[in-house]
């Protein structure tokens, strides 16, 4: 999908080393629905709701991302993204292909790097997402977040 970068988005490159891995392979790296991929390998996607409770926020955002290789060998596909955020930190949630809503990774409150961008780390349900070819806690690429919060 192509055109300019929604005004509320979540950024992302999912894993650097895995995007080059699937290009080098000849492999595909699709943005899905509403979401965008640009040439780097980052997706944008679009904040399609918020809601907040007490002192947390869930920000719910659209499209999704595919990856497929090796004749097929290699298919993940997620989407229906959601960043759950509280003072402790947060989760990113996605639905996988198979219709199943996970906790792909965890991550530090923000700001916890001394940075403003959010370090998401695989879970047990994120590393079977990727065919546990990554090990739990493996690091993925930073998501930035831009949002206006009521």
């Amino acid at each position: 999908m192509t055109g300019a970068a929604p005004a509320e988005a979540l950024r992302w490159a999912v894993k650097d080393s895995f995007i080059r891995y699937v290009r080098t392979v000849a492999g595909t790296c699709e943005a899905t629905g509403e979401a965008r991929l640009d040439a780097d390998g980052v997706f944008t996607f679009p904040v399609i709701g918020s809601e907040r409770e007490a002192d947390s926020e869930v920000l719910a955002f659209g499209g999704g991302a595919r990856f497929h290789a090796h004749g097929g060998f290699l298919d993940i596909e997620f989407g229906a993204l959601e960043l759950w955020l509280t003072p402790e930190g947060g989760a990113l949630h996605v639905r996988t292909a198979a219709n199943e809503r996970v906790a792909l990774a965890t991550m530090e409150p923000a700001g916890s790097d001394g940075g403003d961008t959010l370090v998401p780390h695989l879970t047990d349900a994120g590393a079977a997402v990727f065919g546990n070819v990554y090990a739990v806690g493996t690091e993925l690429a930073p998501l930035s977040v831009i949002a206006l919060l009521d």
